[in-house]
């Protein structure tokens, strides 16, 4: 399961970066025929805070969880866990804001679902303790 979840980092870390520079570059979204109309339902009139937003918390946070992962960190899958929560809201607040649910959207959807499912598969077999839980050793 360790590197299931060490796999998923790496795909949405760099799905994420890949999704940032797409965000961030005037030049890349006009390439690939994506503009400002997209965001007109949003509280947003750039894509400048959702493409940070995708660069720092989707993508290096992804990265950073993966090195957890991999260093073995204590608490590497509550990180893990909460790196997927945070990817399913983030793709359920886009759909609602953009009105559009597209391919790439679900398949991510599917991916946090697995590291949330994992990770909390790791928690219970390693019986390790969840930060915030009221339980604490």
């Amino acid at each position: 399961m360790k590197i299931v979840l060490l796999c998923l980092n790496m795909l949405i870390g760099i799905g994420g970066v890949f999704g940032s520079f797409l965000a961030l570059s005037t030049e890349a979204r006009n390439s690939m025929g994506i503009s400002t109309e997209l965001l007109k339902n949003s509280p947003f009139t750039t894509f400048l805070i959702p493409g940070l937003f995708l660069l720092i918390i989707i993508g290096l946070g992804n990265v950073f969880t993966g090195y957890a992962n991999f260093r073995n960190v204590q608490s590497y899958a509550f990180y893990e866990c909460l790196i997927g929560i945070i990817l399913m809201s983030w793709l359920i607040i886009q759909c609602l804001l953009l009105q559009s649910v597209m391919f790439l959207h679900f398949l991510f959807f599917l991916l946090g679902i697995v590291q949330v499912l994992f990770a909390c598969l790791i928690i219970k077999k390693d019986k390790r303790p969840f930060p915030l839980s009221a339980k604490q050793h």
